[in-house]
């Protein structure tokens, strides 16, 4: 199984499975007369159904990811996977035999899960992670506001770095985000750069359609310096392509066509009529994150799996 499958299908779905579990455990209660503790393992026997139809998926997630960052929920199942391994003193990549089938270690997984849910420690690293995340997001938009006040009105150009039709099972998240880094060091070391731009933001996305992500990038300018005559955007895609040996692509996403339904193109499933226009600036991206990390949000393609110590979406001052 390759990585894009894991990174773009396997991740998602363990994500929203996990936290689905979550809220049977926390908030469905039994039919009267129905026993408690007889209800809770029907959810878990029922649970280790959902997970056991794509175990070899999310089994080789957990050992070929177990050094990269991953989503809330995500993490929370690894850590008792490892759990479980370790306790039984087996090796971190988990292969089934006679005393130690699927079956077994899902239910493991799941019984201590649902266990931990319950209690206060769960809620208290729930609270902690969430109010981490809106203080991340806070701390951005006061840059960003600050800039303005040293340059008011000034413009924010928009770019999406990503790659051509066709070549989105070339590039794992791990190879997007290397090139973005090269990239970034790249921009700095530009002229234009260092005398005009006064912050970046950018954020990474996933396009489901075509299990490809994409990179929304924004540079602010000092408006007194900015000039319009000048296509920036030929200078980012050189930037770009240089670091992506000649694959990298810059995106056309035409305004007019996102505020239309169906003309998103990140976030959707062709079949689905919802106007979701793209931000202008940082301070709209942002206002579109989700307001939790704990939160499974379909219309925000939710990445999973992210190289250890890379942000998702950051803004800085330049």
């Amino acid at each position: 199984m390759d990585a894009i499958y894991i990174e773009h299908q396997t991740a998602p779905r363990l994500e929203m499975d996990v936290q689905s579990f979550f809220k049977q455990i926390r908030y469905s209660s039994p039919e009267p007369g129905v026993d408690y503790d007889e209800y809770q393992k029907k959810l878990i026997a029922q649970a280790s159904q959902v997970f056991l139809e794509y175990f070899k998926a999310w089994n080789e997630l957990m050992f070929h990811y177990r050094e990269a960052e991953v989503s809330f929920w995500v993490a929370k199942f690894r850590y008792f996977y490892f759990s479980v391994l370790q306790q039984a003193k087996l090796s971190v990549c988990f292969l089934p035999d006679a005393d130690h089938s699927e079956q077994w270690l899902i239910h493991r997984i799941l019984l201590r899960l649902s266990q931990w849910f319950k209690t206060t420690g769960f809620n208290e690293d729930l609270n902690q992670a969430n109010e981490q995340h809106e203080k991340r997001i806070a701390q951005i938009r006061e840059r960003y506001v600050e800039v303005g006040k040293l340059s008011v009105d000034a413009p924010d150009l928009r770019f999406y770095l990503s790659y051509p039709m066709g070549a989105e099972h070339l590039h794992s998240v791990a190879q997007v985000v290397k090139s973005f880094l090269l990239f970034e060091k790249k921009l700095k070391s530009q002229p234009w750069y260092r005398g005009q731009v006064i912050f970046s933001y950018h954020h990474l996305i996933r396009d489901s359609i075509r299990n490809c992500y994409v990179i929304r990038f924004f540079l602010t300018f000092q408006k007194v310096i900015y000039n319009p005559d000048v296509d920036y955007s030929i200078l980012i895609s050189r930037l770009w392509q240089d670091v992506t040996m000649e694959l990298g692509v810059l995106l056309n996403v035409s305004d007019e066509e996102t505020q239309k339904p169906l003309g998103n193109p990140f976030g959707f499933s062709r079949d689905e009529i919802m106007e979701y226009p793209e931000p202008q600036n940082p301070l709209e991206d942002l206002a579109d994150l989700p307001e939790t990390v704990s939160s499974v949000e379909e219309k925000m393609n939710t990445i999973c799996v992210i190289p250890s110590g890379f942000q998702i979406f950051q803004g800085k001052k330049c």
